[in-house]
């Protein structure tokens, strides 16, 4: 049964997709970590489903991230709806489909056009060689280098190997700071051998603040050359 639910309809091309992820847990035979909701790419956007569970019962409400990367920097967007499905399979699937009509821009009152007109010059990304620690939803954890950054996301090299849709919680150890940026939900992006991009999903407003200085701070300093730590 499904409370509130909205009329969705799934495309050809998201059912085949979400047909071809199959009901596989949060890791492979291979111990790479899985994401733990649905992703797809739709009209030069990505579209992850991370269904909320709902604490008085097994229910899950629909909840998406929309992100745009153009390798210059990324986007990234939290969607919600007041809508409780019976099984989270039930919610990735609806959430995809919300996703894909948000972006087409038929859903009232909220869009994504935005994401693509921003003029990215004013959020560079520079280059570094960040300390940084991640972990996800499965308690794995991992270390790695960050290579740039930006205020909406990151490039990390590690030899924990991760996978496009999967959450991370990130501690960034970046100089000059008493205590680690904290990231607290970044999706990945995409995975290049032991390199993989990411855009920064949740960040409390103190923590965004303190990223903005640390960016400030790095810009003033001179955007050419590596800053280490």
């Amino acid at each position: 049964m499904v409370e509130g639910e909205p009329k969705l309809r799934l495309s050809s091309m998201a059912r085949d997709k979400l047909a071809s992820l199959g009901e596989e847990g949060p890791a492979d035979r291979k111990g790479r970590i899985k994401p733990m909701g649905k992703t797809l790419e739709y009209q030069g956007y990505t579209i992850q489903s991370a269904p909320d569970h709902l604490a008085d019962g097994e229910k899950w409400r629909l909840r998406i991230f929309i992100s745009v990367d153009d390798h210059q920097g990324v986007k990234a967007r939290e969607f919600s709806a007041d809508v409780v499905y019976a099984t989270e399979q039930e919610a990735d699937i609806h959430g995809i489909a919300f996703g894909q009509r948000l972006i087409d821009g038929k859903v009232e009152g909220q869009s994504v056009v935005d994401m693509k007109t921003e003029d990215r010059r004013a959020t560079p990304r520079l280059r570094v060689q960040f300390r940084t620690t991640f972990s996800s939803s499965t308690k794995k954890e991992g270390a790695g280098v960050m290579l740039d950054l930006s205020s909406g996301g990151c490039r990390v090299e590690s030899p924990i190997p991760v996978e496009p849709g999967l959450l991370l919680e990130l501690r960034i150890y970046a100089p000059d700071v008493e205590w680690p940026l904290m990231i607290e939900a970044a999706n990945v992006q995409w995975v290049s051998g032991l390199t993989f991009g990411l855009a920064f999903f949740r960040i409390t407003e103190a923590e965004q603040e303190r990223l903005g200085q640390v960016i400030e701070d790095l810009t003033e300093s001179g955007e050419e050359g590596d800053h280490s730590v």
